[in-house]
Parts: structure tokens; sequence; C-alpha cells
């Protein structure tokens, strides 16, 4: 006779709990999903004595257990899964395009506009290589006969040690074309 007045002592307990849950639930949409969580719980509440009875009660949650396991291991997979969508190319690209804006930007404060600019970037995300072509803002070069190399200029060198510094990648995979 105790145990049966504990049990519903218990159930009794479970049940206004999960009745002030379901009705404090914020958005109506979610009620549903929330209604169902708390008959299945009535539901394990109310049969567990019986399972007791039967056999060990802990038989049923070790069960319970096991489905979780193999929950927790498809969600595992399913990261997996998108931890390799990850490593796709698309991601790459999108990151090459992004650090040739950035790299725009840096030329830009230096006083150069970029006219193009490829950005390589190996499966780690790190830069390969880097090719820029920049010319400065407003001069429109004019080239009359042969051109003989140049020095590089000193804003060039600048902005291949401002960038260099920045990706911290070695200069020597930076090209600059003026």
């Amino acid at each position: 006779m105790e145990r049966i007045v504990e049990w519903v002592k218990n159930y009794s307990m479970v049940f206004l709990l999960l009745t002030v849950l379901a009705s404090v639930s914020a958005k109506k949409e979610y009620r549903k999903y929330i209604q169902l969580f708390v008959e299945i719980i009535l539901v394990i509440t109310l049969v567990n004595p019986l399972i007791g009875a039967a056999g060990k009660s802990g038989d049923l949650f070790e069960k319970i257990s096991f489905e979780r396991f193999w929950q927790e291991l498809e969600g595992t997979k399913t990261d997996r899964e998108k931890m390799d969508f990850l490593n796709d190319d698309y991601y790459i690209a999108y990151y090459e395009r992004a650090i040739e804006s950035d790299v725009g930007l840096m030329a830009e404060n230096l006083g150069y506009a970029v006219i193009e600019a490829n950005v390589t970037l190996d499966e780690e995300f790190l830069v390969e290589n880097m090719e820029l072509k920049v010319a400065k803002e407003g001069v429109e070069p004019v080239i009359i006969g042969t051109v003989e190399e140049e020095p590089e200029r000193m804003e060039i060198t600048a902005l291949r040690e401002k960038i260099a510094a920045y990706y911290q990648i070695p200069e020597d995979r930076i090209t600059i074309l003026d």
C-alpha cells in the first residue's frame, strides 16, 4: 500500500510540473511539441512501476540511454558530413574572393587601384600565392618605345610588406605588378 501511495505522489508531482511546463510555453507553434513531450513522460511515469514489477525498472532507462547513444552517433555522423562540406572548394573560393577584396582595400589605402587580384589558398585555408595588378589612382601610364626593367617603387614594396605581415606569409609568395 505504501508503494502505491508513493507512486501516486510521484505521478501527481510529475503531472503538475509538466502541466505547468506545457501551459507556460511561449509560442503556440511549440505547444504541440511540448504537449507530445509531456504525454510521453507521463506515460513513462505511469508505466514505470508496472515494468518494475515485471523486471528491473533500470532496464527501461538503459534501453532509452542506448537509443539516445545511437541518436547521438547519428548526430556525430551528420556533423562530420557538414565538416566535409566545409572543406569543399566553394568555401575556398569564397575566402579567396574575400582576401582579394581585403587586399584591394589595403592597396587603396596606399593610393593604388587594384586592376586584377588573384589569390590561391590551400586546403588549410592558408595563402599559397597572391598576384596583384595595380595602378596609381588618377594616373594613366603611357609607354612610348621600349621599357626596361625598372626598380620597384617604395610604395609597392610597402604594400607587399603590409600584405605579408597581415597574412603572415613570405613576401616571395606575393607578386605585385605596377
